[in-house]
């Protein structure tokens, strides 16, 4: 009798934070984007990355790295600490607001914090988390995109159920127009079948023009002129790094930079992976527009 693989599950986070975002100067400048405020229906107002981590941890993910900046360590650390007595005791009896301020400090134990000294790409950020990572299979969540669900399991969910699913890297996708995949990693691959919504990858590019995306990267039963870009979350086995590794050996960089989807493009052409489309929507607030679009979604009723 054949012996039955022992299936895994992705019990890590990667969040990527050290960039300077430069497309929301000069506000990043007072304040990571990481920290910039969004406010929900309810009123509380929570940081992007806080939502974050809450999306993980929605997902049942257990330990989160955070790949920073050294000169950001003081700020993310203060941030992520026990709420201190003297404000305790100016918040007074109001439970719901004492809940909330001390919800940083109660996320403090789940994180770990990972350097990364110079800003050089996600592909560099994820690389610095190998030690941490340990040889498990991970996730990787943008430091700048938020998410919003379409169905009853967070969007992270969905994509860890389809990795214990397959046992291989597949990442969340969203069906994008040809005059936004310039923002974008695209990709292209065939349906599974029998599985909405989930694709073997073929191709990966990063921000393509849009000649290159309707020549190599149409995808059988989409619209025409509508392509599969990254949703913002990846999840991943070990085996990325070894491409990483291989890349930066190479220099196979693209303006100094190491990209995380020329590993992704490298690792799908040794063996299967794949794409999921995610039931919900994502918000890159790493942009004045996105960050906009993402303070009026995550402040306006959810159907």
């Amino acid at each position: 009798m054949q012996e039955q693989k022992e299936l895994k599950r992705i019990r890590k986070a990667v969040i990527p934070l050290a960039g300077h975002g430069i497309r929301m100067m000069p506000a990043t400048r007072a304040v990571r984007k990481a920290l910039f405020p969004i406010v929900d229906v309810r009123g509380r107002v929570r940081p992007v990355l806080q939502l974050i981590i809450e999306e993980a941890l929605n997902a049942e993910i257990e330990e989160i790295g955070l790949v920073i900046a050294p000169e950001d360590e003081a700020q993310i650390s203060a941030y992520f600490s026990r709420l201190p007595g003297p404000l305790k005791k100016v918040i007074g009896n109001r439970k719901e607001l004492l809940e909330a301020a001390e919800m940083p400090g109660d996320l403090s134990d789940r994180l770990t914090i990972i350097k990364q000294h110079r800003p050089r790409g996600l592909g560099d950020a994820v690389l610095r988390t190998e030690s941490w990572i340990d040889g498990d299979p991970f996730l990787v969540m943008l430091g700048d995109h938020l998410y919003i669900s379409g169905e009853s399991r967070c969007c992270a969910r969905q994509l860890l159920d389809a990795y214990e699913d397959l046992q291989a890297p597949v990442s969340g996708l969203i069906r994008k127009s040809v005059d936004a995949i310039g923002h974008f990693g695209t990709v292209s691959g065939r349906p599974v079948p029998r599985s909405k919504g989930l694709y073997t990858l073929d191709s990966v590019v990063e921000k393509p023009e849009k000649s290159v995306a309707r020549d190599r990267l149409r995808v059988e039963g989409l619209p025409v002129d509508t392509f599969l870009c990254w949703f913002g979350l990846h999840a991943l086995t070990p085996e990325i790094f070894n491409c990483l590794e291989r890349m930066e050996r190479d220099g196979a960089t693209e303006g100094g930079e190491l990209q995380l989807t020329g590993a992704q493009a490298m690792l799908s052409s040794r063996r299967a992976a794949f794409g999921l489309e995610i039931k919900g929507d994502h918000f890159d607030t790493g942009s004045p527009h996105g960050y906009v679009e993402a303070v009026a979604a995550f402040a306006g009723p959810r159907d």
